[in-house]
């Protein structure tokens, strides 16, 4: 079966609401709507685009107003998005990838394009059967046999790991899992694993690794020195709720957090430069003192015998 027609039948199973999302996002974003973009879109016949457009007014009448010239439906001037999918996230993030060429026209509700553009940083590269193999060590609690290329060694080694979870810092991809030569729980950049060569039976268990499985809260703050202005505009754009910010994270991913928001970063950088500083707890401290032993990664390891199951 040829992609188009893959693509086509994959649209027809979209269910009824699937659709009304449809109407609501282009009203939204493009103002105006009809019957073609909707068939189009999905698949359907005219006359089932007539049905939903017919549905949506049903549900929302002062969302939109039939223009008999344009032989197209407008928002109304007070329109009210009823799907969460219409709001400025769900815009941004389906642009972003319309930009970037990973959503094909089916998986995007947007019509009219506005001229953008997206940074491309350099691609890690992930084997493609490295990657089914650590998938089904995950899924199978397996341990498997490595040959990795740590930057803290000047040649590749052969190790055993048994990894459990996959973890990404925004740019490259790991598996957390528990290095046997080590004796803890580390992070392994998939595109540093250079080949896989055996796998057995693993009993490890994930729930070990008490760093993955445990959660702390990163509070985020405007820093002092700043005027009121800039900081109403620094709660603004991060979406503050009285002067803070809370991220909740697994505790081993606490560093990369730091590291994505310039955290990281000595106090002495300028208020121009780094507007956040984050609260310093003690358990915070910690984690991100321990995260600093291990550079490469930046993921906390963590013993077994931290857990109950040892």
């Amino acid at each position: 079966m040829a992609a188009d027609d893959i693509t086509a039948k994959t649209t027809e199973r979209w269910g009824p609401e699937r659709r009304l999302e449809f109407i609501d996002f282009r009203l939204q974003w493009d103002g105006r709507i009809n019957r073609g973009e909707l068939a189009d879109h999905f698949g359907i016949s005219m006359q089932q685009a007539s049905a939903d457009l017919a549905r949506y007014a049903e549900q929302a009448p002062d969302n939109l107003v039939y223009d008999k010239s344009a032989k197209a439906y407008r928002a109304a001037p007070g329109f009210k998005a009823l799907s969460p999918a219409s709001d400025a996230r769900h815009y941004l993030g389906q642009l972003m990838d319309v930009a970037a060429g990973t959503a094909s026209s089916a998986a995007s509700f947007i019509g009219w394009v506005p001229p953008s553009d997206v940074i491309h940083y350099p691609a890690r590269s992930v084997n493609t059967a490295t990657l089914l193999q650590i998938l089904w060590a995950i899924r199978d609690r397996q341990d498997v046999k490595i040959t990795y290329q740590s930057m803290r060694r000047p040649s590749a080694t052969a190790i055993w790991i048994a990894p459990h979870a996959l973890g990404s810092d925004g740019l490259r991809w790991h598996a957390r899992a528990w290095s046997h030569a080590d004796g803890e729980f580390r992070d392994f950049v998939l595109s540093r694993i250079q080949t896989i060569s055996s796998a057995r039976a693993s009993d490890v268990a994930p729930a070990d690794d008490t760093l993955w499985s445990g959660h702390v809260d990163i509070v985020i703050r405007p820093r002092d020195g700043l005027t009121p202005d800039q900081r109403r505009a620094i709660e603004i754009d991060h979406g503050m709720k009285k002067g803070r910010l809370v991220i909740r994270c697994r505790k081993a991913l606490v560093l990369y957090v730091l590291r994505q928001l310039h955290l990281d970063r000595p106090g002495t950088v300028s208020l121009l430069e780094q507007p956040l500083e984050y609260e310093h707890t003690p358990e915070l401290e910690a984690l991100i003192a321990a995260a600093r032993k291990h550079p490469e990664t930046g993921l906390h390891p963590t013993t077994r015998k931290e857990s109950s199951h040892v």
